[in-house]
Order: structure tokens, then C-alpha cells, then sequence
């Protein structure tokens, strides 16, 4: 019997199925490799996108931080401060103030009140420094922040601001606890580092504390204005 010309044998068809088998794996192998490389070519623009734009983003920060110190800078030469202690002061001043959640033209109102020219001067208090830390304050923190250094040490105007701003944080996170508002813990916190904690505890807002709060806002609000310069 004769296989009509169309007619393919079993053993054909297994060829060519085999044949449109392997085609089909390929295409798909290649398919799948090019949409592989689609998705690794977007992942990477997309990972190098986020580079740029964090790169971007540091240089932005970097800047504003160059300006800011720069404006500190400034504040601290009108009152007679030289170029390289007046950048380390600028530097502390900044660093604190991101690692303590504090502002920072509070910390140069507190030092413009307390200080901010001399860093050896001593109050009839007997606390010494930028910011008129006491020595006993001095002692506690330099033990509590392990930081080296003598008692001597205390007239370091980085140092001293170290001190200064961590007494400042836990006095606010003292009297958050127990104020009403945020102006009532400002008001005790700025008291207290006038005067001592025991000291406002026993004698409450006394007309001296009163003086100092209102000096230290009205710097506070004078320094906010030349920091947005």
C-alpha cells in the first residue's frame, strides 16, 4: 500500500516534533534571558538613580552645613572670637545640636548669655568656660560621657560645649516629665542651668531666673534670624 505524499511516518513526526521542541526552549530560554536583562538593566539605572540622588542629597546637606557654620562663624567673630576656635566652636555647636534633637541658636544663646568670648573666664560661681559649666557639673559628665581630660580641661570651649548641651538635654528631658507645655520646660530648663537644679527646685521662679529666660529667648530668636540668612 502506498503513504500519500503528505502522509508523514511516525518516525517524521517524532523528528519534527523534537525539531519544534528545541525551538520552542530556545525561544523561550531567549525570551526570558532578554526580559532577565530588561529587569537587570532597570534594577541597575534604578540602584544608580538612587546613588545620584543621595549623592545629590549629601552634597545639598553638606552645603547647608558649610553655610550654617559659616553664619555661626560670623555670630562668633562680631564678638571677637578667632578664625580657628570660633570653626571648632561652629562645629560643636552643630554636632550637638543633631545628636541631641537641641537648636542650635538656643545653644549660642545660652553661650552669648552665659559667656561666648573668653574660654578660661571664671564667675564668681566659679563656673568656668563658654558656657559656664561648675565643676562639679564638669566632673559628673566628663565621668558620665567618658570623656578624657582633666578638671583643666573645662576651659576647652568644645569640651566645655559637650558638657553644656548634654546638661541642657537632660534637664529638658527632666522637666518634660512634669511641665504643662513646651514653654513651661524651656522656661525650667533654662532656670535650672542658671542657677542649678537644687537651687530652682527649692526657690521656684524668682525674679533672677525670670531675667535670664527672657535674655536667652531674645538671643534665641535674634540667632534664628541670622541662621535662615
Amino acid at each position: 500500500m502506498k503513504r500519500d505524499r503528505n502522509e508523514k511516518s511516525p518516525v517524521v513526526w517524532r523528528n519534527v516534533h523534537e525539531k519544534s521542541k528545541k525551538r520552542w526552549k530556545t525561544n523561550f530560554f531567549l525570551m526570558n534571558l532578554f526580559y532577565a536583562v530588561i529587569v537587570l538593566s532597570m534594577g541597575y539605572w534604578f540602584v544608580e538613580e538612587q546613588k545620584s540622588k543621595d549623592f545629590i542629597t549629601l552634597q545639598r546637606q553638606e552645603l547647608q552645613t558649610l553655610k550654617t557654620k559659616e553664619n555661626i562663624y560670623l555670630i562668633l567673630r562680631n564678638r571677637g572670637v578667632s578664625l580657628s576656635q570660633g570653626l571648632d566652636i561652629a562645629d560643636v555647636t552643630i554636632r550637638q545640636s543633631r545628636e541631641l534633637d537641641l537648636s542650635m541658636s538656643l545653644i549660642l544663646a545660652v553661650m552669648k548669655k552665659e559667656n561666648m568670648v573668653t574660654p578660661d573666664i571664671r564667675s564668681s560661681q566659679n563656673a568656668v568656660g563658654l558656657m559656664q559649666v561648675r565643676p562639679v557639673i564638669w566632673e559628673e559628665y566628663v565621668s558620665k560621657l567618658n570623656l578624657k581630660g582633666s578638671a583643666y580641661e573645662v576651659v576647652d570651649p568644645v569640651k566645655n560645649t559637650i558638657v553644656a548641651t548634654h546638661v541642657l538635654k537632660d534637664l529638658y528631658e527632666h522637666y518634660k516629665k512634669i511641665a504643662r507645655s513646651e514653654e513651661e520646660i524651656w522656661r525650667s530648663v533654662l532656670s535650672a542651668y542658671y542657677t542649678g537644679m537644687t537651687s530652682f527646685s527649692q526657690t521656684e521662679m524668682a525674679e533672677p531666673y525670670n531675667k535670664y529666660v527672657a535674655d536667652v529667648n531674645r538671643f534665641k530668636k535674634e540667632f534664628d534670624e541670622k541662621l535662615q540668612n
